[in-house]
């Protein structure tokens, strides 16, 4: 029983390797990269003049560089240093209750040779019931970080798709990317009027059909 606690509490610190991957905003792969080099072309036939003209109409493309916003816009700031807190309010509440449950345990393992077999294995129930909370506490502290990580991930991306769109229609850009030297960039707002979506959906489904 002594090993089997002490293979746990080796364990029970897990929750330290929650990452604050908030910080590292990953760009989804286009879906030019999901297509195979040998995938067998065919004819698509799409009502060219249902789309959008990319003539003088449309206006230019701008780029957010990803690095300076993310170290310069407040909101942005506040919220990373608000889940580091977190997170360290978190892992110190778990070091205590493990520490406690250490002691608890080198405790009964210097009483346990004076001790008669049925208080040994009260003991040890109680430390195998003390261990599984502080499993549930682990798990808890754990899901409580993450979600917060992703509530905080939501609304920085819904403030800034929320000024881009204003920004977009009052300069007329066409695209607005962010952009991290050495990596690759993401379109994070298209103008309305470029979506050619129902165009190539229809255009697809037309062709299938004559295809059954």
């Amino acid at each position: 029983m002594n090993q089997r606690i002490s293979l746990i509490l080796n364990g029970v610190l897990a929750v330290a390797v929650i990452g604050l991957y908030v910080l590292h905003f990953k760009g989804q792969k286009s879906a030019a990269d999901q297509l195979q080099s040998d995938t067998t072309a065919e004819e698509v036939v799409i009502e060219f003049d249902s789309l959008p003209n990319l003539g003088s109409n449309n206006g230019a493309i701008a780029f957010i560089d990803f690095e300076q916003l993310t170290n310069k816009y407040q909101f942005y700031k506040d919220g990373v240093v608000n889940l580091e807190n977190d997170f360290k309010r978190k892992e110190s509440e778990l070091m205590k209750r493990q520490q406690t449950l250490e002691e608890n345990v080198s405790r009964y393992q210097q009483l346990a040779p004076s001790l008669t077999p049925e208080v040994r294995e009260k003991k040890e129930n109680d430390l195998r019931e003390e261990e599984q909370r502080l499993l549930e506490l682990r798990d808890r502290l754990g899901k409580d970080l993450t979600d917060k990580e992703a509530n905080f991930t939501k609304e920085f991306l819904k403030k800034v798709d929320e000024y881009l769109k204003q920004l977009g229609k009052e300069k007329n850009y066409s695209y607005v990317f962010t952009y991290v030297k050495g990596g690759a960039a993401t379109i994070v707002y298209a103008k309305d009027s470029l979506n050619i979506s129902d165009q190539v959906i229809h255009a697809l489904n037309e062709q299938y059909k004559k295809k059954k």
